[in-house]
């Protein structure tokens, strides 16, 4: 909510459920704000919001056309309604490593649950390199550590979960069958996305990265047991 004072200037407050309100207020109508402020937050928190009255006797200043609210006001207000949002999506690219791969990702971020700060962050993975092409699905929650001041525009984060893939391995040299014709023997290569023989991976997956209000975030992906060990990702949450 995005609040205009008599002075002039704009503040904008995080109102949720929890926020109690004397009645709805609209455009126009003066109000007061109970909040409760945090250095962790990106606005102090709308606890109560109670409509009221025109003065009497004093001008009071309209709102009008010009009256145009300031565009850093409207990107905390951006900020603040994509992360009340319950369900987002996104995408990841980076380089894995051991084997080398390409990495492209695609993910949903459900939450937050039993803590502001903890989110629940499944991904699917298609990857591909020289020798190997794997696909995968890992079930990540994703934790924001508390204590960041608002002024660190770049918030640390840590993560883990199970991660479930199957990779093919094979030279484009490499065939897997042979015909023999009149003309002598053809061989057949079924290619890279031939997953007719493919290994199955189960691993774990732990994480650590630093996100922007804005929604780019970098991080490193750690995976234990699984088809590639290291993943180094740039990202967005939409």
């Amino acid at each position: 909510m995005v609040v205009r004072t008599d002075q002039g200037s704009y503040n904008v407050f995080s109102v949720g459920l929890e926020t109690i309100r004397s009645k709805p207020a609209t455009v126009g109508e003066r109000v007061s704000v109970v909040t409760l402020s945090s250095d962790t937050e990106p606005a102090p928190n709308a606890l109560a919001i109670n409509v009221l009255p025109r003065p009497q006797g004093l001008t009071v200043p309209a709102t009008s056309e010009e009256d145009v609210v300031p565009d850093q006001v409207r990107r905390l207000e951006t900020q603040i309604e994509r992360q009340a949002r319950r369900f987002r999506t996104g995408l990841q690219a980076g380089a894995a490593f051991d084997p080398t791969l390409v990495s492209l990702d695609a993910f949903a971020t459900l939450g937050p649950f039993f803590s502001r700060n903890l989110q629940f962050r499944p991904n699917v993975e298609f990857a591909f390199g020289e020798v190997t092409t794997l696909f995968g699905i890992d079930l990540n929650a994703v934790y924001t550590l508390p204590g960041v001041p608002r002024s660190i525009r770049w918030a640390p984060y840590i993560g883990a979960g199970p991660s479930f893939s199957f990779s093919h391995q094979g030279f484009e040299t490499q065939s897997d069958g042979q015909i023999d014709t009149a003309a002598g023997t053809v061989e057949i290569d079924n290619g890279r996305f031939d997953f007719s023989n493919f290994d199955w991976n189960n691993g774990f997956n732990f994480i650590v990265g630093f996100k922007n209000p804005s929604g780019t975030f970098f991080e490193m992906k750690s995976t234990a047991w699984g088809g590639a060990n290291i993943r180094l990702l740039a990202g967005f949450e939409f």
